[in-house]
């Protein structure tokens, strides 16, 4: 073998390895985060599709959706044209057009803060118009049906509380408890402040009201939201947050999603279809995610319908 032809199997053997180094470093797989998508289908779908590292460009500002898990966000997916994945700090973004109309999905990953992280990184980096975060969640009220869906009004960190003092030995008490809130950054007093609860953006929450009037297969219920990396199951514990703050249903990303856009000034809604309540039942439903999505593509028409009219 001649000189030339040995660098050029060497060039090649050196490409081969670096692409598949790098394929491996930008693949997508339930690995990277718990989900409840263990078949992977939806993975090796984002895996198929283009990978980009450039900044993201588009005429329009683009509507954000997050869900946690696959379940919560692979009809979103589905329904994109031209999609390409974005990878940031591991979190994934899949950006494409709906209703030839720009709209990026985030796979924020479970808890409180991995929704505030990706929550931050989308907003910095694709400068999204509003921001829907929407998936499951567990039910707090004997209304809240399982199925249901909820359309959040208000959202409260039901982890950011002050207790009262007791001495050693009384016990762990964490009633009665006062909310304390989390910081987020006031625009007219230039700091940040806390914040007992957040509301969702005054269009987006009429636009989602206007959708469940409209379509009566959902059963909706406005209210209030709590979050926490808790998992609670304990029925006296969520007749307390009802009576204490309002809730009506609990999850793990919410608040914190709403917290970073009342800090970066992007119109913000939560909505949320419930998966379990044992005020009910004993069950777990995972066909709350596609609840969920179906609802949330319904409000998504409407709010692309209204942007384009200059409504919004």
């Amino acid at each position: 073998m001649n000189t030339f032809k040995k660098f050029a199997v060497l060039v090649a053997v050196i490409f081969f390895v670096t692409c598949n180094v790098a394929n491996a470093e930008n693949s997508i797989s339930t690995t990277d985060a718990i989900s409840q998508n263990f078949e992977g289908e939806l993975d090796n779908y984002l895996n198929s599709l283009p990978h980009k590292t450039e900044a993201y460009k588009s005429k329009q500002r683009p509507i954000l959706i997050e869900g946690a898990m696959n379940i919560e966000i692979e009809k979103f997916v589905y329904a994109l044209k031209n999609p390409v994945v974005y990878k940031i700090l591991n979190y994934v973004y899949i950006a494409g057009t709906y209703k030839n109309y720009p709209v990026v999905i985030a796979r924020t990953e479970q808890g409180m803060e991995n929704a505030a992280v990706s929550t931050a990184l989308a907003i910095e980096h694709f400068k999204p118009v509003a921001v829907i975060n929407q998936g499951t969640a567990g039910g707090h009220v004997a209304e809240a049906q399982i199925l249901s869906v909820i359309i959040g009004d208000k959202y409260v960190n039901n982890s950011a509380y002050i207790t009262e003092n007791t001495p050693e030995g009384a016990g762990v008490k964490i009633v009665p408890q006062e909310m304390r809130g989390t910081f987020a950054y006031d625009k007219d007093e230039k700091t940040f402040k806390l914040y007992q609860e957040y509301f969702s953006d005054s269009k987006l929450l009429k636009i989602a009201v206007e959708v469940a009037a409209a379509n009566k297969d959902f059963s909706t219920l406005k209210g209030t939201i709590t979050s926490s990396d808790a998992w609670l199951n304990g029925i006296d514990h969520y007749k307390y947050l009802h009576k204490k703050y309002g809730s009506v249903a609990e999850e793990m990303e919410t608040s914190a999603a709403a917290q970073i856009c009342k800090s970066s000034g992007v119109p913000f809604i939560g909505i949320r279809a419930i998966s379990d309540n044992i005020i009910l039942s004993s069950n777990h439903y995972a066909d709350a995610g596609n609840v969920s999505q179906d609802f949330v593509l319904l409000v998504v028409d409407k709010l692309i319908r209204n942007i384009k009219a200059g409504k919004f």
